[in-house]
């Protein structure tokens, strides 16, 4: 199952959309990203348009 944070599809990869979903970003660079939310710290990668988890899987967002 691909995990996809639902955000509206944009160009180039923007951390800020990620904060927006309640992550702290502890590093971006290029289309990578490193965010962490209480104990849960993640890769995220920038693929098609949208934050996706790195290793795929499932991802809680606030609304």
């Amino acid at each position: 199952m691909k995990s996809v944070l639902s955000f509206p599809k944009v160009d180039s990869p923007n951390p800020e959309l990620l904060r927006r979903h309640g992550w702290s970003v502890k590093a971006a660079h290029g289309s990578y990203c490193v965010v962490w939310r209480g104990s849960q710290e993640v890769v995220m990668v920038w693929r098609d348009g949208t934050w996706q988890r790195a290793n795929g899987g499932a991802i809680r967002t606030a609304a």
